[in-house]
């Protein structure tokens, strides 16, 4: 049964571009920095050099010029968030009499490391959105 809809899937991905999976589990797919076609891994070389295109179904990862755009609103938008909790938590921490230096040092650090951690996350997030918007061509339709 397994090796059933595994070839099913295979199928789908070569006909359609998708391997027919739910919307959710490509978003997943995606926070999980794995392959938004096909779900494989290995789409980096190292942390901030992302391949051309999947190893596995060869989807290809940069559409069009400006396509990374999106993946920097995306790791601004949970970065901030990010940030915006870090402050929050530690002025509530430091009451009843909040001084400036236990706000200010882990807000700092969170603000440098998060945005450099959710880079490849922010790119293969906005790949997966941009799949499910503007699913790949079908193998054979390149322009």
């Amino acid at each position: 049964m397994r090796e059933e809809r595994k070839a099913e899937r295979l199928h789908t991905l070569r006909t359609t571009g998708m391997d027919g999976v739910s919307k959710s589990r490509v978003i997943l797919r995606g926070l999980f920095m794995a392959c938004a076609a096909c779900g494989s891994r290995g789409l980096f070389h190292h942390w901030w050099k992302m391949r051309e295109s999947c190893p596995t179904c060869g989807l290809v990862f940069n559409r069009s010029d400006g396509y990374w755009i999106g993946a920097v609103a995306v790791n601004s938008m949970m970065s901030g968030f990010l940030l915006l909790a870090t402050v929050v938590v530690s002025f509530l921490l430091a009451l009843p009499d909040p001084q400036w230096q236990p706000v200010l040092i882990p807000s700092v650090a969170v603000g440098v490391v998060v945005p450099i951690f959710l880079d490849p996350i922010s790119r293969t997030f906005w790949t997966s959105m941009v799949a499910i918007g503007r699913p790949p061509e079908k193998r054979g339709e390149s322009n």
